[in-house]
C-alpha cells in the first residue's frame, strides 16, 4: 500500500471488501467511510458484492472497483425431518460455491487482506483468507447473542478466531465483551464519520416550520428505524409523565416504517395522553444532517444495549448534546454531563429523570455542544477510523 509515494507499513497488496449488498444505514455508511479513507490513503481496495442493490451502486459512486458475485439469499429454515437436512444441503453448496468465486477474486486482485462485516459471512471469510494465506478482518457491527444454548454461537466465533485466520474488531469496548473470553487477536476501534458531511456551519435544507415545530420549542430528535427497542415509545410516555414541566418540549421522529403496528400504537398513545403537535413522525429521511440540525438536543433511546449508536456521533459532531441510554457503545462516546447526559436505565422513570436533567441544563445547551463537537472531532472521525483499521492490519502482515 502507497500513501504519498511511501510505502505504508501495511503493505503493497490490496484489501477487499466483503460485502452483503443489503446492508442499512449504519453499516452502508461505515463501508463507504472506510473505502473514502484508503483511496484517500492511496490504499488499493475493491470490494465483491454478494447482491446487486443499492449498496453495491453506492461503492460504485465512491470510485471502487466491485465485482459482483450475484448470489442467492438463502431462503429461511422451515420444516422438520428430511426437509431441514435438505435445506443444509443446499445452504451448504450455495455457501461452497461462494468460496471458490471468492478465493478466485481474492487471487485475481491479489488482495493481503480481507474485510468483511456481516455475522453470516465470518465462517466463509474465514475459509476463503485461510486457503489464501491471508487474513480477514471482522469489523463487528454488533454484539453477539447471548440467546443461544451453551453459548453455542460465541464458541463457533472463537473457534473460527482461533484456527481461521479470522480478527475480530469491535466497534466497541462493550461489543468486544459479547465475544466473551477467549486466546485470539481482537481489537476495538470506535466508528467515525466525515467531519465535512456533519458540518453545524453549513445550513440545513430543512426548517422546522416545514415540520409544524414553533422556533422557541426544545426540539429533542431520535434518528432509528420505529421499532419498540429504539425506544421511541419510551420517550413519550416518560415525556407525558412530566406534564406542564415539559410543556415545551416537542419530539422529532425520524425513521421508519410508519406503517407497522408499533408506529400505530405508538400514534395511538401520542393522540390519547395530549401529545398531538408536539410528536412528529417523519418516516425515513435521505438528508438526516438537515433534520439533525433543526435539534436542540439529539436521543438515542433504545432500550437494550446499544453496540456503538452511529446517531449519537453525528449529532455531536454537530454540535449537539446527545442524551442517551448509558448501555452499551453510548457508555463510552458520551460523558455524561459534558457532551450529553446518560439515561441511567431502559425503564420510564430513568427516561423521566433524564429528561428532567436535560431540561434544568438548557441554559448550557450551547456550551454542551460544543463540547460534543470537540470530543467527535478528536475521537470519531472517518479519518481516526480508518487510521487505526490500517494499523491493526499493519500490525498483522508483520506478525
Amino acid at each position: 500500500m502507497k500513501t504519498s509515494g511511501t510505502t505504508t507499513a501495511a503493505g503493497n497488496d490490496p484489501v477487499l471488501g466483503l460485502v452483503l449488498g443489503t446492508e442499512g444505514y449504519g453499516v452502508r455508511r461505515s463501508w463507504l467511510e472506510l473505502f473514502r479513507g484508503l483511496q484517500a490513503r492511496d490504499i488499493p481496495s475493491a470490494a465483491v458484492v454478494l447482491r446487486r442493490g443499492e449498496m453495491g451502486a453506492a461503492l460504485e459512486d465512491s470510485g471502487t472497483a466491485v465485482t459482483y458475485l450475484d448470489a442467492r439469499s438463502a431462503p429461511p429454515m422451515v420444516g422438520g425431518g428430511i426437509n431441514k437436512y435438505r435445506q443444509l444441503l443446499s445452504r451448504g453448496a450455495t455457501q461452497l460455491k461462494v468460496l471458490r468465486a471468492l478465493r478466485a477474486e481474492l487471487g485475481r486482485v491479489g488482495a493481503g487482506t480481507l474485510v468483511l462485516q456481516s455475522p453470516l459471512e465470518v465462517p466463509l471469510a474465514g475459509l476463503a483468507a485461510g486457503l489464501s494465506g491471508i487474513r480477514a478482518y471482522w469489523l463487528m457491527p454488533n454484539a453477539i447473542s447471548s440467546g443461544y444454548p451453551f453459548n453455542l454461537n460465541r464458541r463457533v466465533y472463537r473457534f473460527v478466531f482461533r484456527h481461521l485466520n479470522v480478527v475480530p474488531i469491535a466497534n466497541s469496548r462493550f461489543t468486544d465483551t459479547t465475544l466473551g473470553p477467549g486466546g485470539f487477536e481482537r481489537h476495538v476501534c470506535h466508528l467515525g464519520i466525515n467531519p465535512a458531511e456533519f458540518d453545524p456551519a453549513v445550513p440545513g435544507g430543512v426548517r422546522r416550520a416545514d415540520l409544524g415545530i414553533p422556533e422557541d420549542a426544545v426540539v429533542l430528535g431520535v434518528f432509528a428505524r420505529m421499532v419498540a427497542e429504539k425506544g421511541q415509545r419510551r420517550l413519550a410516555e416518560a415525556l407525558s409523565d412530566l406534564g406542564e414541566e415539559a410543556a415545551r418540549v416537542h419530539l422529532l421522529l425520524c425513521g421508519g416504517p410508519l406503517d407497522s403496528t408499533y408506529a400505530t400504537e405508538l400514534r395511538t398513545f401520542v393522540q390519547g395522553h395530549g401529545l398531538a403537535g408536539r410528536v412528529h413522525f417523519t418516516g425515513p429521511v435521505s438528508d438526516v444532517a438537515s433534520y439533525y440540525k433543526i435539534c436542540d438536543v439529539v436521543v438515542n433511546s433504545r432500550l437494550d444495549p446499544e453496540p456503538f449508536g452511529l446517531s449519537v456521533i453525528e449529532g455531536m459532531m454537530l454540535g449537539k448534546p446527545v442524551l442517551a441510554h448509558k448501555a452499551g457503545g453510548p457508555g463510552e462516546t458520551v460523558i455524561d454531563g459534558q457532551t450529553g447526559w446518560h439515561i441511567q436505565g431502559p425503564d420510564k422513570a430513568a427516561f423521566v429523570a433524564a429528561l428532567r436533567r436535560v431540561l434544568a441544563d438548557l441554559p448550557r445547551v450551547t456550551d454542551i455542544g460544543r463540547a460534543a463537537r470537540a470530543h467527535a472531532l478528536a475521537n470519531f472521525t472517518s479519518e481516526r477510523m480508518v487510521g487505526r483499521i490500517v494499523d491493526i492490519v499493519a500490525g498483522g502482515r508483520q506478525a
